[in-house]
């Protein structure tokens, strides 16, 4: 059975729904008996390989190899010229590890990446990779359409509007996959008593370190429509922009009815979501990202959760599964966002039994067929 190397410039642990998105697709994959080696840069001053570390941080058990590389680059070291110094640091970082990949593998071995740099060099050295692209870039533009050529090369996007900024050939298609993010069900109870009235946010209250518009959200609710009625939480970081938040609440004196919870562990946080009745997607159109490619990991806990949704009108909240059952307000008009929440009160959330396709199970047998390693013996498919 081939083995599988995890190989990424994200860090570990983290709070981003990025780390805790690779986390999952690694859980499941060992999961379905394939072994399993994650391999990451040790870039900023909390990375850790140990894997009792990231068991007790991400509350997983399953077991596979960790390598954390040392990192002598200035991402995630030098607190200026961000952009840049990632820039930099990604690509010498990928080159690198990817011309010494000869040290790191255990073959026959097949990669598995988020970054586009690995997946470009390790595509012209012939290596067996399946790449993961969740947003776009000038970068990405060019390296992409020139690494998918080779013959063991493979793309997952997040969404159809991101695989839609390239004219790929009708040979190119089989080993193209498009998968939404998904939700990792072993997370979730039964039969949790819902919270009436209760609305939730879950996730970076910035996001390209520029605002996702929940001050707007706290500003609809001076409405007597909303403040009389329902209660919000807010879960998620970073602290400095929990503590702004919560000074823009208290200017409104709506102490009563948002709670600023900051960053929870994911147990926690999915404890709320279960106990919410109302799941609030918002993001502001200053980021290209945000109005056409985010596929967050949070809407697909908010309807495993069994929350009603709520969504800024955007294009990638559009294509979402399931995007029929959301109900849409308008960027910045908070009559309509107010709207959205009263509709909710004749709906009702999606039953769990219709969501076995937005799964992490579902979602990883789909990948692994894609890239197909060899399976142990006696494999079958989880039944969905």
């Amino acid at each position: 059975m081939k083995n599988l190397i995890y190989l990424t410039y994200q860090s570990f642990p983290s709070t981003t729904a990025n780390s805790l998105q690779s986390i999952t697709n690694i859980k499941y994959l060992v999961k379905e008996g394939i072994p399993v080696k994650l391999i990451f840069p040790l870039r900023e001053k909390f990375s850790n390989s140990d894997i009792s570390s990231l068991q007790k941080h991400y509350d997983f058990s399953e077991v596979f190899e960790v390598l954390g590389t040392k990192h002598y680059l200035p991402f995630g070291k030098i607190k200026i010229f961000n952009k840049l110094f990632f820039l930099i640091s990604h690509f010498l970082w990928s080159l690198f590890i990817s011309i010494n990949i000869h040290k790191y593998e255990t073959k026959p071995s097949v990669f598995f990446t988020r970054s586009e740099w690995i997946f470009y060099f390790l595509s012209i050295r012939k290596k067996t990779i399946t790449y993961e692209c969740h947003q776009l870039s000038k970068i990405k533009k060019l390296l992409i359409p020139i690494a998918i050529k080779q013959p063991e090369s493979k793309i997952i996007f997040l969404n159809e509007n991101l695989k839609n900024n390239f004219n790929f050939s009708s040979t190119l298609e089989k080993k193209i996959l498009v998968a939404h993010n998904s939700v990792d069900a072993s997370l979730f109870k039964t039969n949790i008593k819902k919270i009436k009235h209760s609305l939730i946010f879950v996730g970076n209250l910035k996001r390209f370190n520029k605002s996702r518009d929940l001050e707007f959200i706290i500003k609809a609710f001076q409405n007597t429509k909303i403040r009389t009625k329902y209660n919000l939480k807010i879960i998620g970081g970073p602290e400095e922009e929990a503590s702004n938040l919560k000074n823009i609440i208290t200017k409104y004196n709506l102490e009563e009815q948002i709670k600023i919870l900051g960053i929870l562990s994911h147990s926690e946080t999915i404890k709320h979501i279960e106990e919410s009745e109302i799941g609030i997607l918002v993001n502001s159109s200053d980021n290209e990202h945000s109005i056409e490619f985010t596929s967050p990991l949070k809407y697909f806990e908010y309807l495993y959760g069994q929350c009603k949704v709520v969504a800024v009108n955007f294009p990638s909240h559009q294509c979402l599964p399931f995007s029929n059952k959301i109900n849409f307000f308008e960027e910045n008009n908070t009559e309509s966002f107010i709207n959205s929440i009263l509709k909710c009160t004749n709906k009702k959330a999606l039953d769990r039994s219709s969501l076995n396709k937005i799964t992490a199970e579902y979602r990883i047998e789909k990948i692994i067929e894609l890239f197909n390693p060899a399976r142990p013996e006696g494999f079958e498919p989880p039944t969905l």
